[in-house]
């Protein structure tokens, strides 16, 4: 059995938009609601494609396969949204601070570190229970579950066969379960 993860195409929002911190929790939520920038896929369709729920990765697989099945627990690790001090930096900074933040156990309206890592495991447990007949399994999500996701399947013996593009737009990790 073989898996493949994306990372989902460039969204519209960009992390490059400067903000004030104390705007930083309605930046998250715009970008949560964002769509994707216009991409040609190269490749033939693919039959079946999981998705996030996000519209950033169900867009994206919509462009990738024929059928998309979402799935909420395929969602990004939820951002906190702290108000953050007025100054205005680009929003990819205030991001990693917040995730910092977050990876130091503060959390504000969303999941916890130790959550998302409990929901890594259930995602795995159930990519676990599908058939060794199934031959390959491709998931659209995010850069930073996606890391989880692969961490995880590591550390339950799964062989990682491509990780191109690192946690690039449209980056793909393709993994395969060790005999």
């Amino acid at each position: 059995m073989q898996i493949t993860l994306y990372r989902h195409a460039e969204p519209e929002v960009s992390g490059d938009e400067i903000i004030s911190g104390a705007k930083f929790a309605l930046w998250v939520k715009k970008y949560n609601a964002a769509g994707i920038k216009k991409f040609d896929w190269p490749e033939n369709k693919l039959d079946f494609v999981f998705s996030s729920n996000l519209p950033r990765s169900y867009e994206t697989a919509k462009v990738f396969g024929k059928v998309v099945k979402q799935h909420v627990i395929l969602r990004e690790a939820e951002v906190p949204l702290f108000s953050f001090p007025p100054i205005k930096l680009p929003a990819k900074y205030w991001l990693f601070l917040a995730r910092f933040l977050w990876f130091c156990g503060m959390q504000k309206d969303c999941e916890s570190f130790s959550a998302m890592q409990q929901r890594v495991k259930n995602i795995v447990d159930k990519i676990e229970e599908i058939p060794q007949e199934s031959e390959q399994l491709i998931i659209v999500g995010h850069g930073f579950i996606n890391r989880f996701i692969k961490k995880e399947l590591i550390k339950r013996n799964w062989l990682i066969k491509t990780d191109n593009r690192k946690n690039k737009y449209l980056g793909k990790i393709v993994i395969s379960k060790q005999l």
